[in-house]
């Protein structure tokens, strides 16, 4: 994916199974700090990653198309953009390889704070590319679906040695963000500036809404019908799923050069909030 002057890459987001180890060096104050009761919207973004630096989660209490509250934003111990959320952890991937640290490698990450890496996921023999850019991530019943900028989505499954593979990939370009909203897949075209559903059978994009900016991440409040949008710049808007705009939305790291490609979306506790019903 692009920046402002250069190919970026929005996040991966996130794969399967593991316990490791991941820290946050902010601690927020207590009356803003998310509880899980709350409904919460964990964001990342590509940037700190094409500076060669560990990657921030930033978290914020949302009502709605509403936020509530403060933003919360976690320094990081490891390399994140891309993030999704599934059987209560979030998994999360990186851009490209960081430092020594391959660009291939998933993470699942607690959803409770401050941010733990609770498992690592390394690549397989027939893993995805650790290369620029690896994109957002969505957990559904046969896989994870991985999209890689700028010419591919891959399904991927983990190996009997707990290790990530390729079980198929879909040739698709300008893809970073993808979510499911329970019926079907929703994916971002980053240079062409449009929103829209994916058909894997078919492999068929069919464009929903255009954006004013270039769309990054996507998460989906099914309850609420609410699609957040990551965006080139920073912000992170909502919408419906017709396209209108459902508010002027916030920047979770303030204004920035890169995009927001890493968005989950965490329902309160108890909610029946969730899209992960596709086969």
């Amino acid at each position: 994916m692009k920046s402002f002057s250069h190919v970026r890459a929005s996040i991966l987001l996130l794969a399967l199974i593991g316990p490791h180890l991941f820290a946050a060096t902010q601690t927020p104050a207590q009356n803003d700090k998310p509880t899980l009761q709350d409904s919460r919207l964990f964001c990342g973004t590509d940037e700190t990653g094409f500076d060669g630096m560990d990657g921030q989660l930033a978290v914020v209490r949302t009502s709605g198309s509403s936020v509530i509250g403060a933003v919360q934003v976690y320094n990081l111990s490891v390399p994140l953009n891309g993030i999704t959320f599934f059987s209560n952890v979030l998994w999360a991937g990186q851009p490209e390889d960081v430092g020594t640290v391959a660009g291939n490698i998933l993470r699942q990450i607690s959803v409770s704070l401050p941010p733990t890496v609770l498992s690592t996921i390394e690549p397989g023999s027939n893993s995805f590319s650790s290369s620029c850019c690896n994109e957002q991530m969505m957990a559904l019943k046969g896989g994870i679906y991985h999209a890689h900028y700028d010419d591919v989505i891959q399904r991927l499954t983990i190996d009997s040695s707990g290790n990530s593979e390729v079980a198929q990939s879909y040739a698709q370009t300008d893809v970073v963000g993808i979510a499911t909203d329970g019926v079907r897949i929703w994916i971002s075209k980053w240079s062409e500036k449009e929103v829209g559903t994916w058909d894997p059978a078919s492999n068929t994009f069919t464009t929903i809404f255009s954006t004013a900016n270039s769309p990054g991440a996507l998460a989906w409040d099914v309850a609420n019908h609410v699609l957040w949008v990551g965006m080139l710049g920073g912000s992170v808007i909502p919408y419906d799923a017709t396209g209108k705009q459902l508010g002027n939305g916030f920047q979770p790291f303030g204004s920035i050069g890169d995009t927001i490609d890493g968005l989950a979306f965490v329902p309160a506790t108890g909610s029946a909030n969730t899209a992960l019903a596709l086969p």
